[in-house]
């Protein structure tokens, strides 16, 4: 059976090189060539908005950038809140309480998805598609237009447009591999219909209703935009969501795309070992964690595991959606064993293996900033990467984006568990009653959104406190990659010999071992008294 799952995993991670090595060139298009140069009718697009009154100029700088993206961003949170807030004006159907809407609308517009209620009772299918839909094309183009700023930065131009890069990637890249990506589910059982109830006659029991929608067009953009939010209360474990094995592998596959694609294009702009030597560190460092989901064995079935799918596939899917930062889920997570559970917190942990749309790359890259500074203190020389060298400050900014990670999981836990906000859900404190605590943190802080509670979690400290953590978990280090990137920008090249070289087996083995380490130094003692306590 775990060779079996093994072998299952290389099937994916081939698939995923071979796409991802092919988009990766249409990426470095958009991301640098047209950033200046754009094709007729895309410079007619951005002639468009500049009527609109958008500056839609090239040459910003990396804080004007940040700007842009936070103004755009806050507007839309809360143009979404009123929308899901006020739901039976405008979409006809209830209103949410104003603390689940905002909290949906940050989780949404955040790339977070973490979901507080029940899309099939909670929504209408305007709702799901006008405003989650929409939010949904948004959050990840936010997220890749940051990478393709640092992408410009580490080339030595300036960061770009906001503006410019979401028109380029929303409408060149996610819309249409969402449309390819929906015609391709739809044909193999997922349902696209603008129908929102069907009656259903059984001879058995009587007739029923199901609730139908444009399930299809929604799981696409869900998937590959890593938001992970789903149509149905039950997400991916749901048979119009995920219907079958194969649906499932094409699932996994595109979750894991767009990341993957991003390593092969930093490869594509600062030379393609190195791009291979990102690929190998996420994959590699991947395959421990998957590693460590199958110590506590593979089961046929377990309860609240999907019987179509079993728990060996619906492993390897929690997983995929786990490491690519979607948050996803194909079962409940009760179901899980406590080996799986650890795997899922260290891939949110990481944030980079590899990781969501756009922001993997860029905690990849600050982790590698600092293995850099480190193995250049081993020998004795002055840090560079590649060709730049890394300044103290590069260094200070990326310790704070690591160390920001823990500090916004752990302290919100420690604050629910002071308060007894667990209560809301269960009438003990065992170790899966912290567990559930913690991963609902982490999963918030790292902009993941699978969780335990779902609608358990529709209360005002839940809805409030997982806000705050996602919109701190998300902005603030975007600010701090901007911050980064413009040093980058500044800095003086020369082509002096890089004191660590930054491609190479040593190098990727290197730098797999440092981020380990700096990870279960950082989190080893709340995985012991959390899942590794919970027995199997």
């Amino acid at each position: 059976m775990i060779q079996v799952v093994i072998v299952y995993w290389l099937t994916i991670f081939v698939t995923v090189a071979v796409l991802a090595r092919v988009l990766s060139r249409l990426i470095k298009l958009i991301a640098v060539d047209w950033n200046t140069n754009p094709p007729r009718a895309l410079g007619k697009m951005f002639e468009f908005l500049e009527r609109l009154g958008l500056d839609t100029s090239v040459r910003k700088s990396f804080k004007e950038y940040a700007k842009d993206l936070l103004f755009f961003n806050i507007l839309l949170i809360v143009v979404d809140t009123v929308l899901l807030a006020k739901q039976s004006l405008f979409f006809n159907g209830p209103d949410l309480p104003w603390d689940l809407a905002f909290n949906t609308a940050v989780s949404f517009v955040t790339n977070t998805n973490l979901q507080h209620y029940a899309g099939e009772l909670a929504l209408t299918n305007m709702a799901q598609s006008v405003v989650i839909g929409t939010t949904m094309f948004i959050a990840p183009a936010s997220g890749i237009a940051v990478s393709f700023a640092f992408l410009r930065a580490l080339k030595g131009v300036p960061a770009g447009n906001y503006y410019r890069d979401l028109v380029m990637i929303i409408g060149l890249l996610l819309l249409p591999l969402s449309l390819v990506s929906a015609l391709i589910l739809a044909a193999l059982g997922v349902p696209q219909s603008f129908r929102e109830w069907v009656l259903v006659e059984n001879p058995y029991t009587g007739s029923f209703t199901i609730r139908l929608g444009p399930i299809a067009s929604f799981e696409a953009i869900k998937l590959l935009g890593s938001n992970g939010g789903g149509f149905f209360g039950s997400n991916s474990a749901h048979p119009f969501e995920n219907p079958s094995g194969l649906t499932s592998f094409i699932e996994s596959v595109l979750m894991l795309l767009i990341p993957t694609s991003l390593l092969f294009t930093y490869g594509e702009i600062v030379g393609k070992k190195r791009g291979l030597s990102l690929f190998a560190i996420a994959y590699l460092t991947a395959f421990i964690i998957i590693l460590i989901s199958i110590l506590d064995g593979l089961p046929p079935l377990a309860n609240l595991i999907e019987p179509r799918l079993g728990y060996s596939a619906t492993l390897v899917f929690n997983t995929a959606s786990i490491l690519s930062n979607t948050g996803a889920t194909a079962s409940s997570l009760l179901g899980m064993k406590p080996s799986a559970v650890t795997s899922l917190l260290l891939s949110m942990f990481l944030q980079a293996i590899p990781g969501a749309d756009g922001v993997g790359l860029l905690y990849l890259l600050t982790y590698l900033f600092i293995v850099v500074f480190i193995g250049s203190l081993m020998v004795g020389k002055t840090p560079r990467f590649i060709n730049i060298p890394i300044s103290v400050r590069i260094v200070k900014l990326s310790t704070v984006v690591f160390l920001l990670h823990p500090a916004l999981i752990l302290i919100p836990t420690s604050i629910a568990l002071l308060l007894r906000e667990y209560t809301s859900f269960s009438s003990v404190l065992n170790p899966q009653v912290y567990t559930m605590v913690l991963y609902e943190f982490t999963s918030a802080a790292a902009n993941n959104g699978s969780s335990y509670l779902g609608s358990l979690g529709n209360t005002f400290f839940w809805n409030v406190s997982t806000a705050i953590v996602m919109l701190l978990g998300r902005y603030l280090p975007i600010i701090l990659f901007l911050l980064i990137a413009e040093d980058i920008y500044k800095a003086k090249r020369s082509m002096v010999e890089e004191p660590v070289e930054t491609q190479g087996i040593l190098f990727v083995v290197f730098s797999i071992v440092m981020i380990l380490i700096l990870t279960t130094l950082t989190f080893f003692p709340f995985l012991v008294i959390g899942p590794m306590m919970m027995g199997g």
